[in-house]
């Protein structure tokens, strides 16, 4: 049965005349009765009494006069929204920030221009941790992420693009006695203890850390924490120490100082955003076109 001989069976209920049921739908009489009579076939019953000259609808008829009208109004609404929102003009696009990432310099632009560009799409916006981010964007709870590259190591269900550059930093307490030293070595720090993510968090950047310390010859004592929050509360105490970013929000925090460490590996690492390969959501295409238009650092794109 088609969505046409729905439509058919649906006129012929509302005039009760084949006649003027096939003025209406442009078809002759007999074209449109040879329709009728297929789905009488298909469903097995008959949905029209003809006594006379008049037509009415059998009990069966009328059960599908009924159900078909829902049916057809639920087809008429997907196609209009379907058609609305591969243009981007309405929906829902949920954004994570990782917690610890300053948007400052970037985002709030953006941000501005998609609301006045698209004012119908709801656009919802969210901190969370690293670990959070990655399970909320599998679990379909968000569409987009913005996080650390590393973090997104080993995902082949994701589509990532690289937007910023960071360099990996050293975060210590103000009244830490090498607070006020521009360009720290992490060798500086021997004997200290370190705050960090645990590496069921992140593998990957527990790895990189990992390999930064052994290659300054540190094995310090570890407080493990599982998220950045956890591990800013070890600094902010004095009693730990911290590799960081430089495009942390912690920056802003009166109690910790963030500076630079004098080492080739730890320059040039990717923030980047991600989502999943069969998130169809078309405002997640809306936004990244205007993102890339506004953020890439460079001019090839970053997809892999």
């Amino acid at each position: 049965m088609t969505f046409n001989q729905i439509r058919y069976f649906i006129t012929v209920a509302e005039c009760l005349s084949f006649t003027e049921a096939a003025k209406c739908l442009f078809l002759t009489q007999p074209a449109l009765s040879r329709q009728i009579s297929a789905m009488e076939d298909e469903v097995g019953t008959r949905l029209f009494l003809r006594e006379h000259k008049t037509l009415k609808l059998t009990p069966g008829g009328a059960i599908l006069y009924s159900r078909f009208q829902n049916i057809m109004k639920d087809y008429t609404k997907a196609v209009d929204e379907a058609r609305t929102a591969n243009q981007g003009y309405e929906g829902h696009l949920h954004i994570g920030f990782l917690d610890v990432y300053d948007i400052s310099e970037l985002f709030p632009e953006v941000l501005k221009q998609f609301k006045e560009r698209y004012p119908l799409i709801s656009l919802t916006l969210e901190r969370d941790s690293l670990g959070e981010l990655i399970t909320k964007l599998h679990d379909n709870k968000l569409d987009l992420i913005l996080t650390y590259g590393f973090s997104l190591y080993d995902q082949p269900n994701l589509v990532t693009v690289n937007i910023q550059k960071f360099d990996s930093c050293i975060m210590l307490n103000t009244a830490h006695p090498l607070a006020s030293k521009e360009n720290l070595r992490l060798e500086d720090l021997a004997g200290e203890r370190f705050a960090q993510l645990r590496d069921t968090i992140c593998e990957e950047g527990h790895r990189f850390i990992s390999s930064l310390l052994e290659k300054a010859g540190l094995h310090p004592e570890i407080m493990w924490a599982d998220k950045m929050e956890d591990v800013l509360l070890w600094v902010q105490t004095n009693n730990a120490v911290a590799i960081t970013s430089n495009r942390t929000t912690d920056k802003q925090n009166p109690l910790v100082v963030v500076r630079d460490l004098d080492m080739e590996e730890a320059k040039g690492h990717d923030i980047t955003m991600a989502w999943k390969k069969n998130n169809y959501n078309p405002a997640i295409a809306s936004f990244m076109e205007m993102a890339e238009n506004k953020f890439l650092y460079s001019p090839s794109r970053q997809w892999r």
